[in-house]
This record gives structure tokens, C-alpha cells and sequence, in this order.
């Protein structure tokens, strides 16, 4: 019998909440580890009107700040691991080791 608290909560059901909304980002402006918590910011790039013969301008919006505890950051870092090995089975990314692999058998 475990006395990790976490392997009794891995345990609990899950309770779906409908409400919560959904946060689209596509960028990481900062990510730091305290020793005790990762914080993540998530952006996401907003475009400005498009102007003829012009620049496209416009900016990054902070769309989220995620602090997760050290159990929870080695979790996700775990699951995302398990996400990266699916995409590269797949040829859709190269890990910088299957890169050095590939560069050594050319």
C-alpha cells in the first residue's frame, strides 16, 4: 500500500466542468522552475487589420499563466515525452537525437 498522496488522487474520478473555457495559444513567452513550481505564460499572436502594400503589425497577447507543482510539471513533461515519440514514429518531428543519428549515418 502506497502513501503517495498523488497515487490515491491518480485514482479519483474525474469530474468534467463544461464551463471552463477553452484557451487557444500559439507561442511559450516564459517558462521558469522555481524548485518548487513551473510557471508557463501562453501567448497568442492577434494580427492587425491587413493594410494593401503594407507590413502585416500586430502583437502578442499573454492568453494564459499556468503554474503547475514539480510532480505535476515531471507529469506533463512524461505525457509530452509520450506525445513527442508518437509525432516522430509518425515523421512529423525530429528529436535533436534522431537528428545527431541521422547526421552520423550520412
Amino acid at each position: 500500500m502506497t502513501t503517495d498522496p498523488r497515487e490515491f488522487i491518480k485514482n479519483f474520478p474525474l469530474v468534467a466542468h463544461h464551463n471552463i473555457p477553452e484557451t487557444f495559444a500559439d507561442g511559450i513567452s516564459l517558462t521558469f522552475f522555481d524548485g518548487n513550481t513551473l510557471r508557463l505564460e501562453l501567448t497568442a499572436a492577434r494580427i492587425d487589420e491587413l493594410k494593401p502594400q503594407s507590413q502585416p503589425t500586430g502583437g502578442r497577447h499573454l492568453v494564459c499563466r499556468l503554474v503547475l507543482t514539480a510532480p505535476c510539471a515531471v507529469d506533463l513533461i512524461n505525457h509530452m515525452r509520450r506525445i513527442t515519440a508518437q509525432l516522430e514514429q509518425a515523421g512529423l518531428v525530429k528529436t535533436e537525437k534522431a537528428k545527431a543519428e541521422s547526421a552520423k549515418a550520412n
